[in-house]
């Protein structure tokens, strides 16, 4: 068996990235504790592979250590599985892509086949873990790729991956190397490894647009991501449309906590939201000299047609039915004139809201 380390360059500050990791995932781990892995295995089923290599990237102060556990025959596996385990300890927190549902049991059940040191097996679940796959995935509604395979989600950030094997190249080259101990194999086959794991911290800067869904998402808005919002400032924007009529816009713009990797629109008829990567700038169309202000919690109102907004159920109990409609998330707002949007409060609520509305 080989372990082998080295030091990888790092286009977005390993610092940054722990820092975003804590606001992301709400935990309050030093940079060290993050445990960066990927596995190589021979298949799919535990029960029938073995895992031939394990890589970890470890954030020290501002570089990026990468560790890989080699197996040169399947008779290293057990001895590479306890080396690793060996690393975590209570403070560690795993950071993996997919690896709730791969990597993790896999390992486990290999460890109990292997019969592993129990008290080392028991660290892959003792310590805490953050599956990246799980939250990008979540974002869809604004990134709209056609996967969310790793990959996929390294070129929309132009990630320049070296190595060009898939899993089934990488299998077979790995039981030929097992025969012929090639060294250009054996470079390959870490290589794979490696640029998984530059990868995956590479694609963390992506949890940056977290602090678009954290805030505005959840119930309660009040979180570690609400600096994002405290400083907005507010202007109007007077212009034409395609047909030449006038139109005006409130324009409301802020700075984010963690700058985005890339700019992106999301446009919704009554409003759009236009992000780079040091500012988000939310376009509210004015009709009227009033702006619509949305409800969350939309399935607690009704929608007057009518009236065009919509109202508490406790209040719609008394219109008559055929005058209301349950509300949507689209139709579930009233209108305000925006210079009652005149403190930070209301200025804060008004343009979660709106995303709330931009993002579902």
């Amino acid at each position: 068996m080989k372990v082998l380390t080295s030091t990888i360059p790092a286009t977005a500050a390993p610092s940054q990235t722990a820092a975003l990791l804590c606001a992301c995932f709400h935990t309050a781990h030093a940079a060290g504790d993050f445990i960066f892995f990927d596995i190589e295995t021979t298949g799919l089923s535990a029960g029938n592979s073995m895992c031939w290599l394990i890589g970890t990237l470890v954030l020290q102060d501002d570089s990026l250590i990468l560790t890989q556990y080699f197996a040169d025959s399947p008779s290293d596996e057990k001895e590479l599985m306890e080396q690793f385990l060996g690393t975590l300890s209570a403070t560690s927190c795993l950071v993996h892509f997919n690896g709730t549902r791969f990597d993790i049991p896999f390992l486990q059940e290999r460890a109990a086949l292997l019969e592993c040191d129990a008290q080392l097996a028991a660290k892959l679940t003792d310590c805490d873990s953050i599956d990246i796959f799980k939250m990008i995935k979540s974002y869809d509604s604004l990134l709209h790729l056609t996967n969310y395979k790793q990959k996929t989600i390294e070129n929309f950030l132009n990630f320049p991956r070296t190595d060009k094997l898939d899993g089934k190249k990488l299998i077979a080259l790995y039981k030929s190397y097992v025969l012929s101990k090639d060294t250009d194999s054996e470079r390959l086959l870490l290589l794979h490894n490696s640029d998984d794991l530059a990868g995956l911290h590479e694609i963390c800067a992506v949890l940056a647009y977290g602090q678009l869904y954290d805030t505005a998402l959840k119930k309660d808005s009040v979180d570690s991501f609400k600096k994002v919002f405290e400083n907005i400032s507010t202007e109007f924007n007077y212009a034409s449309d395609y047909e030449g009529n006038e139109i005006t816009e409130l324009i409301l713009e802020t700075a984010p906590v963690f700058p985005f990797p890339k700019a992106l629109d999301c446009k919704q008829p009554d409003g759009y939201c236009k992000i780079f990567p040091d500012k988000l700038r939310l376009c509210v169309p004015v009709v009227n000299d009033r702006v619509k202000l949305f409800y969350k919690d939309y399935k607690n109102y009704y929608y007057l047609p009518e009236q065009n907004c919509a109202i508490h159920k406790s209040v719609a109990a008394y219109v008559d039915k055929s005058r209301r409609t349950a509300a949507t998330k689209n139709t579930c707002y009233t209108w305000v004139e925006p210079h009652t949007l005149n403190t930070p409060s209301a200025l804060y609520h008004f343009l979660t809201a709106y995303l709330w509305h931009l993002l579902q």
